[in-house]
């Protein structure tokens, strides 16, 4: 089957947890509770995640595989590889990858303001741009196999068996892989968007943002994988 670059599918990611108040909502503490999870989440330091929540690094950690795992399945979607038919080897490599780009995340917390009873704290973030960076290099190993296809013909790849194909979708993702690895190397962000959480503490005195999707939104910067 031919590939295309395919848009990019959102899939929800649980990249969040709630923290113990104590009394109002303080801003300083908020601040922390964002900082502390975007760090656990992107570049998988959690000192200051497990300070705050009292979890162990069991715990932080799957926060970061969470994160890793949803970065991963955005570009091989994008790049219509598909990691099922990829040896553990080569899926472990762009796991690879994708830890070494979200070690290259931006974002500062750039101020946190108290409000009634909530405290909204503004994020800065640099979004990655690496698929749109690499997008005439990915087109390219797209075109150079849908190339491999026609030459083959239709007739003989009917009659190919599932490890054939497995050879040809695997030395597609290498190229692929190899691509992108290029475009890391000077990796290039889009403009910076500011984006204001708001943070409560919730009926069971914990806090908590006003509304969970966002850090389902802060991911989709973050990875420059948002429409």
């Amino acid at each position: 089957m031919k590939k295309i670059i395919s848009s990019i599918l959102a899939v929800t990611a649980i990249t969040g947890t709630l923290l113990t108040g104590c009394g109002g909502v303080d801003k300083d503490f908020s601040s922390d509770y964002v900082a502390g999870i975007m760090d656990a989440s992107y570049k998988g330091e959690y000192k200051g995640y497990m300070k705050m929540t009292e979890t162990s690094e069991e715990e932080a950690k799957k926060l970061y595989d969470s994160t890793v795992d949803y970065y991963t399945d955005a570009i091989t979607y994008y790049c219509e590889v598909y990691t099922d038919d990829l040896s553990e080897e080569l899926q472990d490599e762009y796991t690879t990858f994708t830890k070494d780009l979200l070690s290259k995340a931006k974002y500062t917390i750039s101020s946190a303001e108290n409000g009634k009873e909530s405290c909204y704290v503004k994020i800065s973030i640099k979004p990655i741009n690496i698929l749109e960076q690499a997008e005439s290099d990915i087109q390219s190993c797209v075109d150079d196999y849908n190339k491999i296809l026609e030459d083959i013909g239709e007739e003989e790849l009917n009659n190919y068996t599932e490890e054939q194909y497995i050879e040809l979708e695997s030395d597609y993702a290498k190229n692929i892989l190899e691509a992108l690895k290029k475009c890391a190397e000077n990796l290039e962000y889009k403009d910076s968007i500011d984006f204001t959480m708001e943070i409560k503490i919730d009926e069971n005195d914990l806090y908590a943002p006003a509304n969970e999707d966002d850090w389902n939104t802060i991911d989709d910067y973050v990875m420059g994988i948002y429409e």
